[in-house]
């Protein structure tokens, strides 16, 4: 679920965003900062997810609060300022 789209401007308020873990492309277990691809309902591709995670993997669910930022080297991300897994996914059958 999502109450923002990745077009809006990038600074806004507050916003969540919740869905599953594609890929972990950074995790530094040192400081918990992390970089996630994540996908969300409603959004055709992937959405970056950079925050703070203790553990983290793909097939778990997340749901974060933060705001869009635009990264001048990566592009639009969702930068998170709440992080939580909820375990691994069941969709698999």
């Amino acid at each position: 679920m999502t109450t923002g789209s990745p077009n809006a401007a990038a600074g806004s308020a507050t916003e969540a965003l919740a869905g599953l873990v594609e890929r972990v492309t950074f995790h530094s277990p040192d400081t918990g900062s992390c970089v996630l691809r994540v996908k969300v309902r409603g959004q055709r591709d992937p959405v970056t997810v950079v925050g703070h995670a203790a553990l983290i993997s793909a097939g778990e669910f997340v749901s974060a609060s933060g705001t869009w930022i635009n990264d001048r080297t990566h592009g639009l991300q969702f930068k998170a300022a709440f992080l939580a897994r909820h375990g691994c996914s069941e969709l698999s059958s």
